[in-house]
């Protein structure tokens, strides 16, 4: 019976043993990934602590350089409204022009003629 209780204690030993020594190199191992990663978190801060001026900078270009492109979009608006009227202009005048034109090639003909225009329609070109 006591060679039983001998054994038992010796596997329970040798079980428990076992078990210290895979909590030991699990220890081993989190420590060598806690230190990796407290690395890591040392290179990145410095990296930051380095990058923070230039992403400022950088922000700031950004910001004037959208400033910049609403005042163009304005402009930009702003001539195209004007090239609008003015196409409109010059078309309008070009009409004008051409009623004219054919008005008084019109009158010298009548004039020449001696009568009044029979009544018939004048071929004019309209712009769209």
């Amino acid at each position: 019976m006591i060679w039983i209780a001998i054994a038992i204690q010796l596997i329970l030993s040798a079980g428990l043993l076992w078990a210290t020594w895979q909590i030991w190199t699990l220890r081993k191992s989190l420590k060598a990934t806690v230190r990796t990663v407290d690395g890591w978190t040392e290179v990145c801060q410095n990296g930051l602590d380095v990058s923070s001026p230039n992403i400022e900078i950088a922000r700031g270009g950004v910001g004037s350089l959208r400033r910049q492109y609403q005042t163009l979009q304005i402009q930009l608006e702003r001539i195209r409204k004007l090239l609008s009227v003015l196409g409109r202009g010059v078309s309008f005048l070009g009409s004008r022009w051409q009623q004219d034109r054919q008005g008084s090639s019109n009158s010298l003909s009548n004039r020449s003629s001696g009568s009044r225009s029979s009544g018939s329609k004048q071929n004019v070109k309209r712009r769209k």
